[in-house]
């Protein structure tokens, strides 16, 4: 998949309605989907990367209450695409390290990854 550099990443956990927003490192993020053929049809794997900065008890707070938890995300890239990554059928999952460096121009913030598995490809919303 090839796509312009990642600008804002949304979320919600089923069954709620509404999206929420990742404070995100603009441009931190990379989307990906590789496809691989198995006797019962195609598997697409998507993987999303991106950094969060700072370190902070409100960011801990919202990456906690979304890791592991059946999501959706909306990945938005600098074409204004909106990438739907999971549903409820094939839920995405988020997991993240927190790293504090204390040596000057480090970073000090948390690596996300959000995965999906599923028999479809992700969704690109109009």
């Amino acid at each position: 998949m090839n796509s312009a550099v990642i600008t804002k990443i949304e979320y919600r956990v089923f069954p709620e309605v509404n999206f929420s927003a990742f404070e995100i490192i603009p441009y931190s993020g990379k989307l990906s989907e590789d496809i691989s053929e198995t006797k019962a049809g195609n598997v697409y794997a998507c993987v999303v990367d991106f950094n969060v900065a700072k370190s902070e008890q409100a960011k801990d707070t919202t990456l906690k209450s979304v890791l592991k938890r059946k999501a959706q995300f909306r990945v938005i890239d600098a074409n204004n695409i909106v990438y739907l990554v999971g549903d409820e059928n094939y839920p995405a999952r988020l997991v993240y390290s927190r790293g504090i460096d204390g040596t000057p121009g480090s970073f000090n913030g948390y690596k996300c990854k959000i995965n999906r598995k599923s028999p479809y490809a992700i969704t690109i919303d109009t």
